[in-house]
């Protein structure tokens, strides 16, 4: 049975927002309709968040420390997000365009052209280093513009560069992409068209076999009154794996519950749509594919008495989906966990997106797109980093039925900067921490602030930094330990049904890392004979499949310059005679290294052997110690993951980074970016081609070096990530720490460190010393009295309806 889709309406966003939040769509089709209602100045309410953290008796700033002024200026960093008055400016310029024909959001559709995100667009880096380090001109701000032309015959995708900001007089097209996109690789469910999708799944399904919904699942699609099923989990089809250039999707049938994505049916439907065309192509039923809803009835009507029955689920807190407090706790009465405080305040500046830490300054913003990035990291006033930041987050999933076999994603494609909306202090980020909001311009419409997206603090990791006691009355006895206390710069996007906690590290040595830890729900499966191979059975009826964590860094780094090289010290081993043993011809083998230099990028495309351990080092060849040692930081990926996947297969292509656990490509202001949004659809054309960088084989002695290192972790489900996976075990870091570097350890200089020694170091039983440098040991202060609770029923809109 072919069933095409009417031509619908626009609906008024309140309807749509009542029926997307039931639905529990995390679609960009919601995020733009929500925007309607956040749309607002929420400056006030970020100082208010952080006036409320930063009240107590101990001071918050101390001398020329704890100087806080979020405020972004005309004159702030070439790296700021896209400030209110450059959006405003944009769209007002783009909407002057007649050749654009855009239209307004109340009429964003399919069908229609509009603008469906903007961000900043970087100057190219040789117009910044002479901005930042000549004192040349401040380049003019731009935006990376992404215009659906829906209207267009045939539609296609857009993507063009807007400036200069705030007051634009020109657009082009972005380099080295397309100028037009195949509109088939468009983000799903943009222009409301998931949404308009389920409509038309209810409509057209529910009629024919919601007396079977009702018998079998406890529920149907449309007069269900608090029996209602709904369809989500949707997952896009690729062209490459349907073998057809067309938009088609699986979504599967499940229960409304708390977190329903933990009650899947055993009902899924593949559904093809051309525009605003819905066909129902493939129907998963009772482990079966059928072709139609005939089929299904037919089949429902002749074995109904075999046919399993999945009862309507009855709330509980007990209930196994739900985050609720239940079984025996470890104390009872509970008392409070310990907490940490700055008795001096605050230890770092903030003035707009630029940090200050000791000896570290860089800046920050949030790519819509991709994520946390930060810009111009400096370690005593030397550039370590030109920018280090996320680049994807990808998800592999293997399984029985469509929805699992065909859940390979790219979250770019939802938007990850969108999608860190919520830091709760106390729990995500230390109770002290300084919340810090992002500004987004998604779907037509005018600034659309998020008011915590990062949080930044410092952190005591309860670890020494370093220690050191020496009892020997020969080596001069003594005590030396420093405690390890780090500043972190934390954003937590919730893509879909996992959280990635995303972690900048400052040590104070010039350590620098990066770290991503996963929570959240798996994503589950309707578990049936045949799954025992992808899943163990974790509940009634529910299963949550194998699959592969991946993320992408890019790490440019820029090491006593932009003339770099790229070296690893491969670590083997040798076989020496033994002179000192009295047994002849006797032995030793013993550890040693050779330095080798990588003169092309396919040769720096690293792949990890466990018997050919390295050390990977950049560094300029020209700066070198008094030894001739090279000035260099080191590389440790400690999150290695290796890609099973043979090579070309499949979705496989859509993270041909992932290929390698490190590549060392030249500078290229063409290759900005690993991945896009259009990523995880694009194989056949890709719009980014990360391949392409290693493919070209340039050159990268003394060159201008950028490091793209492939983190992440298979992950088995099992019980005890029920009703959410927690954080230990499920963290991959990768640390870029200095190597020749320094004569010595950069933090020796701190005063933040202890030392006790004999008076009379000659003398056995001599009294001690204790030494602290004057820093106050004794704190007569107390921690601010943090009442957040309350802030969040004054602004619920910060949790629960952002």
């Amino acid at each position: 049975m072919e069933m095409k889709g009417p031509s619908y309406t626009n609906i008024s966003g309140q309807r749509w927002r009542v029926i997307a939040v039931l639905l529990g769509l995390l679609s960009i089709g919601l995020t733009i309709a929500l925007i309607v209602v956040i749309i607002k100045n929420n400056k006030n309410d970020k100082l208010e968040i952080n006036d409320r953290l930063e009240s107590g008796t101990c001071p918050t700033t101390s001398g020329k420390y704890g100087k806080i002024n979020l405020e972004l200026s005309n004159t702030s960093s070439v790296f700021v997000h896209l400030t209110r008055a450059e959006i405003e400016g944009l769209r007002s310029f783009l909407y002057n365009q007649q050749e654009l024909n855009l239209v307004e959001l109340k009429d964003i559709d399919v069908d229609k052209n509009f603008i469906f995100l903007s961000d900043l667009y970087l100057p190219d880096k040789k117009d910044v280093l002479n901005y930042l380090d000549k004192n040349g001109p401040k380049p003019p701000r731009e935006a990376h513009v992404i215009i659906f032309r829906g209207n267009e015959q045939p539609p296609y995708m857009q993507d063009v560069i807007v400036g200069p900001l705030p007051t634009p007089t020109h657009y082009r097209s972005v380099p080295f992409r397309p100028e037009k996109i195949p509109f088939v690789y468009r983000p799903p469910f943009s222009g409301n068209e998931y949404y308009k999708m389920i409509i038309y799944l209810r409509e057209n399904i529910d009629p024919f076999l919601g007396v079977m919904f009702m018998d079998i699942f406890g529920g149907r699609l449309t007069n269900c009154n608090n029996a209602c099923l709904q369809f989500g989990n949707g997952v896009t089809v690729s062209p490459t794996l349907s073998g057809e250039n067309k938009r088609k999707v699986w979504t599967s049938l499940n229960h409304i519950s708390e977190y329903s994505g933990f009650r899947l049916l055993d009902f899924s439907v593949l559904v093809d749509i051309d525009m605003k065309i819905f066909t129902i192509e493939k129907i998963w039923f009772n482990s079966t594919i059928f072709n139609n809803i005939t089929e299904v009835l037919t089949f429902y009507n002749q074995n109904k008495e075999t046919i399993p029955r999945i009862p309507l689920p009855v709330y509980s807190s007990d209930d196994f989906s739900t985050l609720n407090q239940r079984g025996i706790p470890p104390m009872d009465p509970p008392l409070r966990n310990p907490k940490q405080f700055s008795p001096d305040g605050k230890r770092y500046n903030v003035q707009g997106h630029h940090v200050e830490y000791m000896f570290w300054e860089f800046d920050f913003r949030m790519s819509t797109i991709h994520g946390p990035q930060l810009y111009d990291i400096r370690f005593k006033n030397e550039r370590i980093a030109y920018e280090l930041s996320i680049q994807e987050i990808a998800v592999f999933y293997s399984g029985l039925k469509p929805n699992d076999i065909l859940a390979q994603f790219l979250d770019s494609i939802a938007l990850v900067g969108l999608q860190s909306k919520v830091l709760f202090p106390g729990v995500d980020c230390p109770d002290d921490a300084t919340l810090i909001g992002s500004s987004f311009h998604v779907g037509g419409v005018s600034s659309y602030e998020l008011t915590t997206s990062f949080c930044l603090f410092e952190l005591n990791t309860g670890m020494p930094f370093r220690r050191h006691h020496s009892y020997w009355f020969s080596n001069g006895r003594f005590y030396e330990g420093m405690e390890n206390i780090v500043l972190v710069l934390r954003t937590i996007p919730t893509i879909g049904n996992y959280d990635y906690i995303i972690d900048f590290i400052f040590y104070p040595n010039g350590a620098l890392e990066v770290k991503v830890t996963s929570t959240g729900y798996v994503r589950a499966l309707f578990y049936t004979k045949g799954d025992e191979k992808y899943s163990f059975q974790l509940h009634d009826n529910f299963g949550a499949p194998i699959h592969h964590h991946l993320f992408h860094i890019k790490a440019d780094l820029d090491i006593k310059g932009t003339s770099n090289r790229f070296a690893t010290l491969d670590i083997n081993t040798e076989e020496i005679e033994n002179q000192f043993s009295e047994v002849p011809v006797e032995k030793i083998i013993q550890l040693k290294f050779n330095t080798s230099v990588k003169e092309t990028e396919k040769d720096a495309a690293y792949r990890f052997k466990f018997d050919a351990p390295k050390y990977l080092v950049m560094y300029n060849e020209k700066i070198k110690d008094k030894y001739g040692n090279v000035k260099s930081y080191r590389i440790l990926n400690k999150g290695m993951t290796y890609q099973l996947l043979p090579r070309g297969h499949g979705n496989e292509p859509i993270a041909s980074w992932a290929r390698y656990q490190i590549a060392v490509t030249k500078y290229n202001d063409s290759e900005r970016t690993s991945s896009s949004v259009y990523g995880s659809l694009d194989i056949n054309e890709p719009v980014v081609d990360f391949q392409k960088y290693i493919d070209d084989d340039d050159s990268i002695l003394d060159e201008d070096l950028v490091a793209w290192i492939t983190m992440g972790q298979y992950h088995i489900p099992h019980t005890e990530d029920l009703p959410v996976t927690t954080s230990p075990g499920m963290d991959n870091s990768c640390l870029f720490l200095p190597y020749n570097y320094f004569a010595e350890d950069a933090a020796i200089s701190s005063k933040n460190a202890v030392r006790v020694e004999p008076i009379q170091r000659s003398k056995r039983g001599s009294s001690v010393r204790v030494q602290r440098y004057g820093v106050q040991r004794e704190s007569n202060c107390l921690p601010a009295d943090h009442n957040y609770d309350e802030l969040i029923k004054q602004y619920p809109r910060w949790i629960i309806d952002n």
